[in-house]
Protein backbone atom coordinates (compact mmCIF):
# COMPACT_ATOMS: atom_id res chain seq x y z
CA UNK A 1 0.00 0.00 0.00
CA UNK A 2 1.97 3.14 -1.07
CA UNK A 3 1.29 6.74 -0.51
CA UNK A 4 0.82 10.09 -1.70
CA UNK A 5 0.60 13.37 -0.52
CA UNK A 6 -2.65 14.81 0.77
CA UNK A 7 -4.80 18.14 0.18
CA UNK A 8 -7.55 18.96 2.70
CA UNK A 9 -10.37 20.48 1.51
CA UNK A 10 -13.86 22.22 3.12
CA UNK A 11 -16.92 20.16 1.37
CA UNK A 12 -19.27 20.94 4.09
CA UNK A 13 -20.20 23.81 5.66
CA UNK A 14 -18.41 25.22 8.52
CA UNK A 15 -19.61 24.73 12.20
CA UNK A 16 -21.57 27.11 13.42
CA UNK A 17 -21.49 29.73 15.49
CA UNK A 18 -20.97 28.49 19.64
CA UNK A 19 -20.05 24.79 18.29
CA UNK A 20 -16.98 22.81 19.63
CA UNK A 21 -15.53 19.93 18.83
CA UNK A 22 -12.50 18.76 20.78
CA UNK A 23 -10.45 16.06 18.83
CA UNK A 24 -8.74 13.07 20.42
CA UNK A 25 -5.74 13.72 18.11
CA UNK A 26 -4.87 16.19 16.08
CA UNK A 27 -2.50 15.84 12.54
CA UNK A 28 0.88 17.36 11.24
CA UNK A 29 2.27 16.06 7.72
CA UNK A 30 -0.97 13.94 6.26
CA UNK A 31 -0.06 11.18 3.96
CA UNK A 32 -2.28 8.90 2.33
CA UNK A 33 -2.44 5.76 0.73
CA UNK A 34 -4.41 2.61 -1.49
CA UNK A 35 -5.41 -0.29 -1.05
CA UNK A 36 -6.91 -2.37 -3.88
CA UNK A 37 -9.54 -4.13 -1.85
CA UNK A 38 -12.65 -2.79 -1.07
CA UNK A 39 -14.73 -2.63 1.25
CA UNK A 40 -11.57 -2.16 3.70
CA UNK A 41 -11.43 -0.52 7.26
CA UNK A 42 -8.39 1.63 8.41
CA UNK A 43 -8.06 3.12 12.48
CA UNK A 44 -6.51 2.14 15.83
CA UNK A 45 -6.77 0.64 19.04
CA UNK A 46 -6.41 3.10 22.11
CA UNK A 47 -6.86 3.82 26.01
CA UNK A 48 -8.88 5.99 27.97
CA UNK A 49 -6.43 7.79 30.74
CA UNK A 50 -9.84 9.03 32.54
CA UNK A 51 -13.25 8.58 32.32
CA UNK A 52 -14.29 10.74 29.26
CA UNK A 53 -17.20 11.34 27.54
CA UNK A 54 -17.63 11.67 24.14
CA UNK A 55 -19.85 14.17 22.11
CA UNK A 56 -18.94 13.43 17.94
CA UNK A 57 -17.29 11.22 15.50
CA UNK A 58 -15.47 12.81 12.68
CA UNK A 59 -14.24 11.86 9.03
CA UNK A 60 -10.69 13.50 7.32
CA UNK A 61 -11.05 15.38 4.96
CA UNK A 62 -9.66 15.23 1.43
CA UNK A 63 -9.21 16.83 -1.54
CA UNK A 64 -10.21 13.84 -3.79
CA UNK A 65 -13.60 12.35 -2.10
CA UNK A 66 -16.72 12.80 -4.13
CA UNK A 67 -19.10 11.86 -6.38
CA UNK A 68 -21.22 10.96 -3.16
CA UNK A 69 -19.32 8.37 -1.63
CA UNK A 70 -20.27 7.04 1.88
CA UNK A 71 -17.90 6.19 4.75
CA UNK A 72 -18.61 4.64 7.96
CA UNK A 73 -17.14 5.55 11.04
CA UNK A 74 -17.53 3.15 13.90
CA UNK A 75 -16.26 2.84 17.59
CA UNK A 76 -15.75 0.10 19.64
CA UNK A 77 -14.69 -1.26 23.09
CA UNK A 78 -13.64 -4.72 23.99
CA UNK A 79 -12.94 -7.07 26.41
CA UNK A 80 -10.98 -10.57 27.09
CA UNK A 81 -8.25 -8.58 25.18
CA UNK A 82 -10.05 -8.33 22.13
CA UNK A 83 -8.54 -11.61 21.09
CA UNK A 84 -11.77 -12.74 19.47
CA UNK A 85 -14.91 -11.18 17.57
CA UNK A 86 -17.18 -11.69 20.00
CA UNK A 87 -15.25 -9.53 22.69
CA UNK A 88 -15.90 -6.34 20.70
CA UNK A 89 -19.08 -4.23 21.81
CA UNK A 90 -20.00 -1.09 19.23
CA UNK A 91 -20.74 2.08 20.82
CA UNK A 92 -21.52 4.18 17.90
CA UNK A 93 -21.33 4.55 14.35
CA UNK A 94 -21.52 7.62 11.87
CA UNK A 95 -22.24 7.43 8.02
CA UNK A 96 -20.36 10.67 6.08
CA UNK A 97 -21.54 10.94 2.46
CA UNK A 98 -19.69 13.45 0.35
CA UNK A 99 -22.13 16.38 -0.88
CA UNK A 100 -23.94 16.34 3.10
CA UNK A 101 -23.83 19.18 4.80
CA UNK A 102 -21.27 18.31 8.13
CA UNK A 103 -19.62 20.72 10.87
CA UNK A 104 -15.97 20.86 9.84
CA UNK A 105 -13.03 21.80 12.37
CA UNK A 106 -9.55 20.96 12.91
CA UNK A 107 -10.07 19.19 9.12
CA UNK A 108 -12.48 16.67 10.40
CA UNK A 109 -16.22 16.82 9.26
CA UNK A 110 -18.05 16.17 12.51
CA UNK A 111 -21.42 14.27 13.53
CA UNK A 112 -22.64 14.66 17.05
CA UNK A 113 -23.68 12.33 19.54
CA UNK A 114 -26.83 11.67 21.39
CA UNK A 115 -26.65 11.19 24.02
CA UNK A 116 -23.23 11.15 24.89
CA UNK A 117 -21.23 8.45 25.20
CA UNK A 118 -19.17 7.41 27.86
CA UNK A 119 -15.52 5.57 28.09
CA UNK A 120 -14.59 4.64 31.32
CA UNK A 121 -10.79 4.13 31.85
CA UNK A 122 -8.59 1.31 30.83
CA UNK A 123 -5.52 2.17 32.13
CA UNK A 124 -5.18 1.89 35.77
CA UNK A 125 -8.29 -0.28 36.22
CA UNK A 126 -7.11 -2.66 33.45
CA UNK A 127 -3.58 -3.19 34.63
CA UNK A 128 -3.71 -6.51 32.78
CA UNK A 129 -4.66 -4.88 29.38
CA UNK A 130 -7.85 -6.79 28.84
CA UNK A 131 -10.18 -3.61 27.64
CA UNK A 132 -9.67 -1.57 25.74
CA UNK A 133 -11.01 0.72 22.48
CA UNK A 134 -11.24 0.79 18.62
CA UNK A 135 -12.18 3.22 16.34
CA UNK A 136 -11.99 2.95 12.08
CA UNK A 137 -13.38 4.29 8.97
CA UNK A 138 -14.78 2.14 6.34
CA UNK A 139 -15.65 2.26 3.36
CA UNK A 140 -13.57 2.23 -0.35
CA UNK A 141 -10.14 3.52 -0.30
CA UNK A 142 -8.66 2.72 -3.38
CA UNK A 143 -8.05 5.75 -4.34
CA UNK A 144 -10.04 6.19 -7.61
CA UNK A 145 -13.39 7.43 -8.64
CA UNK A 146 -14.01 9.71 -6.03
CA UNK A 147 -12.76 7.81 -2.87
CA UNK A 148 -10.42 8.94 -0.77
CA UNK A 149 -7.31 7.50 0.20
CA UNK A 150 -6.00 5.90 4.02
CA UNK A 151 -4.33 8.71 6.20
CA UNK A 152 -0.94 9.04 7.78
CA UNK A 153 0.97 11.49 9.19
CA UNK A 154 2.11 12.72 12.93
CA UNK A 155 -0.57 12.61 15.66
CA UNK A 156 -0.29 14.35 18.93
CA UNK A 157 -3.12 12.86 21.16
CA UNK A 158 -4.90 14.76 23.73
CA UNK A 159 -3.71 13.51 27.21
CA UNK A 160 -7.49 11.90 27.66
CA UNK A 161 -6.34 9.05 25.31
CA UNK A 162 -3.21 6.97 24.99
CA UNK A 163 -2.75 5.44 20.80
CA UNK A 164 -1.83 2.38 21.16
CA UNK A 165 -1.46 0.49 17.67
CA UNK A 166 -2.73 1.27 14.32
CA UNK A 167 -4.12 -1.45 11.84
CA UNK A 168 -6.36 -1.81 8.95
CA UNK A 169 -9.06 -4.80 7.93
CA UNK A 170 -10.41 -5.77 4.61
CA UNK A 171 -12.62 -8.45 2.76
CA UNK A 172 -12.65 -11.35 2.88
CA UNK A 173 -12.06 -11.55 6.53
CA UNK A 174 -11.96 -15.95 7.16
CA UNK A 175 -10.98 -14.71 11.10
CA UNK A 176 -14.62 -13.45 11.62
CA UNK A 177 -13.10 -9.48 12.80
CA UNK A 178 -14.09 -7.42 9.84
CA UNK A 179 -14.76 -4.23 10.00
CA UNK A 180 -12.74 -4.36 12.93
CA UNK A 181 -9.02 -2.92 12.32
CA UNK A 182 -7.62 -5.70 13.56
CA UNK A 183 -3.90 -6.60 10.96
CA UNK A 184 -0.74 -4.40 11.48
CA UNK A 185 -0.44 -2.19 8.45
CA UNK A 186 3.34 -2.04 9.26
CA UNK A 187 3.67 1.88 9.81
CA UNK A 188 3.55 2.14 13.36
CA UNK A 189 2.34 5.30 14.97
CA UNK A 190 2.07 6.88 11.36
CA UNK A 191 -1.32 6.10 10.78
CA UNK A 192 -4.70 5.13 10.23
CA UNK A 193 -6.13 8.63 11.18
CA UNK A 194 -9.12 8.94 8.91
CA UNK A 195 -11.62 8.36 11.60
CA UNK A 196 -11.82 10.60 15.31
CA UNK A 197 -13.66 11.61 17.87
CA UNK A 198 -14.50 14.59 20.08
CA UNK A 199 -14.34 14.95 24.32
CA UNK A 200 -15.97 16.93 26.42
CA UNK A 201 -14.27 18.56 28.87
CA UNK A 202 -13.63 17.25 32.37
CA UNK A 203 -11.12 15.96 34.79
CA UNK A 204 -7.55 15.73 34.14
CA UNK A 205 -6.48 12.15 33.42
CA UNK A 206 -5.34 10.38 35.83
CA UNK A 207 -1.87 9.47 34.29
CA UNK A 208 -0.30 11.50 31.27
CA UNK A 209 0.45 10.11 28.07
CA UNK A 210 4.19 9.70 28.67
CA UNK A 211 3.05 7.25 31.66
CA UNK A 212 0.85 5.34 29.24
CA UNK A 213 3.37 4.41 26.91
CA UNK A 214 4.99 1.78 29.37
CA UNK A 215 1.63 -0.08 28.36
CA UNK A 216 2.21 0.16 24.62
CA UNK A 217 4.75 -2.45 24.09
CA UNK A 218 2.23 -4.98 25.92
CA UNK A 219 -0.75 -3.52 24.52
CA UNK A 220 0.33 -4.27 20.76
CA UNK A 221 0.42 -7.77 20.62
CA UNK A 222 -3.45 -7.41 20.31
CA UNK A 223 -2.35 -6.51 16.92
CA UNK A 224 -2.00 -8.87 14.40
CA UNK A 225 1.39 -9.25 11.97
CA UNK A 226 -0.83 -10.77 8.59
CA UNK A 227 -3.44 -10.85 7.56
Amino acid sequence: MGFALLAGCLLADQAPAGAQFLPAYTTTGAVGGTTGANPSSFGFFFEAASNVQLDGLGFSSQAGWGNGTTYEVKLWSFVNGGGSPTDYTELANAMFTHGNSYSFQDGYFWQSLSPFITLPESIVSDPTSQRGYVITAIGDFTGTGGNVEFEGGTATFDTKFINVANGFNQTPDMAGFYPIPIYDGGIGDAGYFNANLSYVPGPLPLLGAAAGFSWTRRLRKRIRSSK
